[in-house]
């Protein structure tokens, strides 16, 4: 059985789960923007690999369209989801990547903020872009209530990712993205948050939103933004 087609399976499995959430997933709010057949997912891993997850972005691209490459820096992961059956994933920088064939959508969920120079990444993103291609990115929103909240009480540790480098708002994103000869063709607020996570004040926080989201404005309530980005003509 191949990778995708066990995703599957396991997606089957977890569709009563899924449907208690009180927004989608990341993954689900990100494919609907997706177009192939071929889709490239840089930082493939995420922050680890959930092969068995309905939330597993590369795992949802790869239950969606028939051809998704991915790529990620963290080699054991890598050699794991190989050895799983993932054989179109390799190990890669997302800022010097290099590879034969350019794509429809490039697709990045939670990378660009990890990165030491997203510059560089934008332009390795444009030159893998087919025409009329686009690339999603998704990064912190850091204006959310979420982010807001932990900066305050914790200053001056304002991230709670040791690994994060860097801060994204509409327009400092928008404006890096212009440089390098991108266009934003779409750009959006959405929610985030896992249900999963053992940390109890985050749990708090995230039932606390689940609970009173229809009166806290959305500029609030969501923490990610979610960018659409195209070759500038």
């Amino acid at each position: 059985m191949r990778a995708g087609e066990e995703h599957a399976m396991t997606l089957k499995q977890h569709a009563p789960h899924a449907k208690k959430r009180v927004v989608p997933s990341r993954a689900a709010q990100i494919v609907p923007y997706v177009k192939g057949p071929w889709v490239l997912d840089v930082g493939c891993v995420g922050h680890v690999p959930e092969p068995h997850s309905p939330s597993w972005l590369h795992g949802v691209l790869r239950n969606r369209f028939p051809h998704v490459v991915g790529i990620d820096i963290e080699e054991t992961h890598v050699r794991k989801l190989q050895a799983l059956g993932y054989q179109d994933i390799h190990l890669q920088s997302a800022e010097n990547f290099s590879l034969p064939q350019k794509f429809n959508t490039i697709v990045a969920g939670e990378l660009i903020e990890h990165l030491a120079s997203p510059g560089l990444f934008l332009e390795r993103v444009k030159a893998h872009l087919a025409p009329g291609g686009s690339a999603i990115i998704t990064t912190p929103y850091p204006f959310s209530l979420l982010y807001a909240l932990y900066a305050f009480m914790k200053f001056p540790r304002t991230c709670q990712n040791l690994e994060h480098t860097c801060w994204f708002c509409p327009r400092t994103l928008e404006a890096l993205a212009q440089r390098i000869g991108l266009r934003t063709a779409q750009w959006k607020l959405i929610e985030d948050y896992r249900f999963d996570v053992p940390d109890l004040p985050y749990r708090a926080f995230v039932k606390s939103i689940a609970a009173f989201r229809w009166v806290i404005p959305k500029r609030l309530r969501c923490n990610t933004m979610l960018f659409i980005l195209e070759a500038a003509s």
